[in-house]
C-alpha cells in the first residue's frame, strides 16, 4: 500500500491531519470477538437487516477514541484517504469512489441523475424500492419487471424492457427483500450488454454476506471502463447503519456528476469506523458464518411447519404467509421481538410475505420455538 502510506504521512502534516490520523489510525482495528446485545426489556428489531452483533471492536474503539470529531465535518485529506484505501481494495483509482451517507444517498444521487426530466429506469418490480420511487417523485418513468418464478431478477425480461429512453438499469443483488442472488456470469453478460445502452446501477449491500468467488461482484465491469455503477453500504455486514457510511465505484465522469447531487455531508465518526472495519479482515467472515447459523435455525423451523422462503442469501429471510398469518408480527410482541417496523398492523394482503432480519445466534435460538408454536397454532 505505498500510495496509501504517502497519504497518511501528508496527513500528519498539520493540525487538522493530526485529527484525520486518529480517525483512520489502522490500530484501532484489532481483530476481537464483536459483542453481541442481550434480550431485554427493548424490543429486538428484526426488520431493518442491521446486523444485530454491531460493529468490530476496532470499529467500536474508533468511534470512542475520535468522539472529538463529532463537532467537525469531515476533513478533506481524511475523506482523500478513505477514498485510497477502497479504491486500493478495488483495484480502481480515488476517482472512481464517491463517498455518501449510507448507499441510500447513491441511490437517490442516480435517481436525480437519470430520472430528472422524465428518465425512464427499469427495476425488478420486487426490490428495495427507494430508487424507484425517488425517480417517480422526481418525474422519471419506472418501468417495474416481475421476478422469475424463483424470485430472481429475470434479466431477459429486463433486457427485453430496455429502449431507446432508458436512462438507467438497477439489479440489486443479493436482492432485496427476497435475498435472492443471480448467477454471477449470467448477471456479467446482462450488465456487458445493456451497458452498451443505458447505465447499470448493480446495489451491492449484502454481497459480503455470499462467501466470496471469482467474478461474485460486478466491480470489475468498473475497472473495464463500463457503463456500470456499484453501490456499497458500511451498514449491513460492518454494523455501522447509524453511522452513514455508503459509497459508489463508477467512472470518474459519473462520480463527478454524482457528487454535484449528494445532500449530507459525511459523518466524520462514522468514517473513523469505516476505515477501522476495513482493516478487521476477519470480522466479515466471522459475521457470515454466524448468520448462516442463525439462517440455519429458522429455515429449520420454516422447513418443519411447510413454510414457503426464498433461497436467501442476505441476513434476512423472506417468508410467503397465509391469509391467516398476515398478523404474524403482532403475536411476537409480548415475546419482546419486533417482526415489522409497526408490528400492530398486519401485513398488506398484497405483499403476503414477512422479511424476517436474522438477529444473533443466540436471538434466533430464543425466537425459534416460538415462531414454531406460532406457526402450528
Amino acid at each position: 500500500m505505498p500510495d496509501f502510506v504517502a497519504t497518511r504521512r501528508a496527513l500528519l502534516t498539520g493540525a487538522a491531519a493530526t485529527t484525520a490520523s486518529l480517525a483512520l489510525n489502522p490500530r484501532l482495528a484489532l481483530a476481537a470477538p464483536p459483542s453481541r446485545p442481550r434480550i431485554g426489556a427493548d424490543p429486538v428489531r428484526l426488520f431493518s437487516n442491521e446486523n444485530r452483533y454491531g460493529p468490530c471492536e476496532g470499529a467500536q474503539r474508533a468511534i470512542r477514541e475520535s468522539q472529538s470529531l463529532s463537532s467537525r465535518y469531515a476533513s478533506l485529506d481524511t475523506l482523500n484517504a478513505m477514498k485510497q484505501r477502497i479504491a486500493d481494495l478495488e483495484g480502481l483509482t480515488p476517482e472512481h469512489v464517491l463517498l455518501t451517507s449510507g448507499s441510500i444517498e447513491v441511490l437517490t444521487c442516480a435517481a436525480a441523475e437519470y430520472a430528472a426530466g422524465g428518465g425512464r429506469i427499469v427495476c425488478a418490480k420486487t426490490t428495495y424500492d427507494v430508487l424507484p420511487v425517488y425517480a417517480e417523485r422526481i418525474g422519471g418513468k419506472v418501468h417495474r419487471v416481475p421476478l422469475d418464478e424463483n424470485q430472481v431478477h429475470d434479466l431477459a425480461a429486463m433486457e427485453a424492457a430496455v429502449d431507446a429512453d432508458t436512462r438507467l438499469v438497477l439489479v440489486c443483488n443479493p436482492n432485496n427483500p427476497t435475498g435472492t442472488l443471480l448467477d454471477s456470469a449470467r448477471l456479467r453478460a446482462f450488465c456487458e450488454s445493456v451497458s452498451a445502452r443505458s447505465t447499470v446501477l448493480v446495489d451491492e449491500a449484502y454481497l459480503h454476506y455470499v462467501e466470496p468467488a471469482p467474478g461474485l461482484s460486478m466491480v470489475d465491469l468498473v475497472r473495464a471502463g463500463r457503463n456500470v455503477i456499484i453501490s456499497r453500504t458500511f451498514s449491513k455486514i460492518y454494523g455501522l447503519a447509524g453511522m452513514r457510511i455508503g459509497y459508489a465505484l463508477a467512472q470518474p465522469a459519473v462520480v463527478k456528476r454524482l457528487l454535484e447531487l449528494r445532500m449530507g455531508l459525511i459523518n466524520s465518526t462514522g468514517l473513523a469506523a469505516a476505515y477501522a472495519s476495513l482493516e478487521d479482515q476477519a470480522f466479515v467472515p466471522r459475521m457470515r458464518k454466524l448468520n448462516a447459523e442463525s439462517r440455519k435455525i429458522i429455515t429449520a423451523v420454516l422447513d418443519e411447519t411447510g413454510m414457503k422462503y426464498a433461497a436467501g442469501h442476505g441476513n434476512f429471510l423472506w417468508i410467503a404467509l397465509r391469509a391467516d398469518q398476515l398478523d404474524l408480527p403482532a403475536r411476537f410482541i409480548p415475546h419482546g421481538f419486533s417482526l415489522t417496523t409497526v408490528p400492530t398492523r398486519p401485513i398488506p394482503a398484497d405483499v403476503s410475505a414477512l422479511r424476517l432480519t436474522l438477529g444473533t445466534v443466540e436471538e434466533m435460538r430464543t425466537l425459534a420455538p416460538l415462531l414454531r408454536a406460532s406457526l402450528k397454532a
